[in-house]
């Protein structure tokens, strides 16, 4: 969906989260085109400084700025190149088998989507690098989380933090906790939705008719093949014959 300036009149300065209703930053400003599409936008990340953020990558759900993260975006993209490069290579078994199309047309159109997908086995490889290691620090951000909310009970039941202090760090910490769990199991599914799509696009390996080599003729049922003849001596040949004693 194209975000146009005319959706941004009035939130310049709201919150920005992402897919998984973290808070990134606030809108500060955005960069778009004359005819008023918006190419990018720019957040304060708390406290960090400006970053600026694709505008294919922004989406507005319920008058908020929603950012999805890079990882998600680049598998997404590859994996909708790959279903387009599945549709086209059914239809082309279709094609294939009409005997009015000339193979040299269907060779072309092969070859064609061949290197296409080719193409995309090296993207298709780079997002699955991506996702694996963004899964990769998922598990290592839980496994802090895990440790600071061990830490905070046990400053909370040890009687070193009041109960107001306890309660409002144990909520963000939760939070976060089930953040990072929404994103891995988001993260895995499309994982695996990129490697099945993947499969199913780059298993086109079929021939046409006339590329496919025939198959010898079968042979009829219950004859057997011709027994071996056994060598005759030409003219010429010494022939040895053992005479039993």
């Amino acid at each position: 969906m194209v975000l146009r300036v005319d959706k941004f009149f009035n939130i310049t300065g709201s919150t920005v989260i992402d897919d998984y209703d973290r808070n990134i930053g606030v809108l500060v400003s955005f960069i778009s085109t004359v005819d008023g599409e918006i190419k990018a936008i720019e957040v304060k990340i708390t406290d960090r400084g400006v970053e600026r953020i694709p505008g294919e990558r922004v989406k507005l759900q319920e008058g908020k700025l929603v950012v999805t993260p890079e990882w998600k975006y680049e598998a997404l993209k590859v994996i909708d190149a790959l279903e387009r490069a599945y549709k086209r290579r059914k239809a082309l078994e279709s094609i294939v088998t009409q005997s009015d199309i000339p193979s040299e047309i269907v060779d072309s159109m092969r070859r064609n989507l061949s290197e296409e997908i080719k193409k995309l086995k090296i993207k298709a490889e780079e997002a699955k690098k991506m996702v694996k290691a963004r899964i990769n620090e998922i598990e290592n951000e839980m496994l802090h989380v895990a440790s600071a909310i061990a830490n905070l009970q046990m400053l909370y039941f040890s009687g070193e933090i009041s109960d107001k202090s306890y309660t409002s760090g144990m909520n963000h910490l939760r939070k976060l906790k089930e953040s990072l769990a929404k994103e891995k199991q988001d993260a895995k599914h499309i994982l695996d939705k990129l490697e099945k799509t993947f499969e199913a696009a780059s298993g086109f390996a079929e021939k046409t008719k006339d590329e496919r080599k025939p198959e010898p003729p079968a042979k009829p049922a219950g004859v057997k093949s011709p027994e071996p003849r056994p060598a005759k001596a030409s003219d010429g040949d010494e022939i040895i014959v053992k005479i039993a004693d």
